[in-house]
């Protein structure tokens, strides 16, 4: 009779119990009736998994090597699945503690992006979980007994390093967007507190990554509040982003119209003056200026 295969667990046991029956609810379909014993021994819950037959003419070692594959396939799936979230929590709770409640759950929130981006069709965490996988093999190898709570704190440390760069990634584009919102927020004080200087500019995001400066009657902007630094710059088109809003924020125009050429994405730039300048911009919906001249 092959020595069963424990796994101990005090985190959710019926999640275990669940998902370990209905994976090897399969070995029972092929011939292979496995029983899983419980035990509880203080608040821990642990679950012997056990080949009670064989009906295939399967040798010992292969039902063995089968079981331990089906049971580390099923483990590997709730670490992944079930507990990354919680690791990563942990990580979040315990190395940024001095950030409030709301702020620590857009850092998790960016981690779970990071781990699972939309689009990727799930590779990067079947990628994780391959991995978990192998690890717990190499365990059951050794073992018969594995405490689910135990192997991943002392033997997933490459998996927790892991999701600990993902959090210190996910801090870092917090940091980079609180950085961006309190510029935007900046910027749009020194917006507020001008006078308009002119009615209207127009931008023109040009198909070479450059664009140009139009006032309300199509002319190029030729204004004294700009000290001439955007007349010297409009003779070989603006191609800094920086600049264009500085240019902006000193007009402070009534209304910002943005032209973007065909083949033209609208990018950070035009995120940045509709945040700085709100309800002032609108958006072409489509004319000349947006229409690539024909060569």
């Amino acid at each position: 009779m092959l020595e069963p295969i424990s796994i101990g667990t005090y985190t959710s046991p019926n999640v275990l119990f669940n998902r370990l029956n209905s994976e090897l609810e399969f070995l029972q379909r092929e011939g292979l009736p496995l029983h899983i014993d419980i035990n509880k021994v203080g608040n821990f819950t642990f679950l012997g998994c056990e080949i009670t037959g064989d009906n295939t003419g399967t040798s010992e070692e292969e039902v063995f090597n089968i079981t331990k594959f089906y049971i580390a396939n099923c483990l590997a799936d709730i670490i992944v699945n079930e507990w990354e979230s919680r690791i990563i929590k942990k990580i979040v709770r315990n190395t940024y503690y001095y950030y409030n409640e709301e702020e620590k759950q857009t850092i998790l929130n960016k981690a779970k992006e990071i781990l699972n981006p939309l689009g990727s069709n799930s590779y990067h965490q079947n990628e994780r979980k391959e991995k978990v996988m192998v690890k717990i093999l190499e365990y059951l190898d050794m073992h018969k007994e594995l405490i689910l709570e135990g192997f991943v704190n002392f033997r997933l440390k490459d998996y927790q390093n892991e999701l600990e760069d993902v959090v210190n990634s996910a801090v870092d584009e917090f940091l980079l967007e609180k950085e961006y919102m309190e510029f935007i927020r900046l910027l749009r004080y020194f917006v507020d507190i001008q006078e308009p200087r002119v009615k209207t500019i127009q931008v023109i995001f040009k198909q070479t990554g450059k664009f140009n400066l139009l006032d309300e009657n199509d002319k190029p902007v030729n204004n004294d509040y700009l000290e001439g630094f955007v007349v010297d710059l409009l003779d070989n088109e603006i191609n800094y982003e920086d600049l264009l809003i500085s240019a902006l924020i000193t007009l402070a125009p009534k209304e910002v119209i943005l032209h973007l050429e065909n083949g033209v994405v609208s990018g950070d730039i035009v995120t940045t003056i509709k945040n700085v300048f709100s309800n002032r911009v609108v958006m072409c919906s489509g004319c000349s200026k947006c229409r690539h001249p024909e060569k």
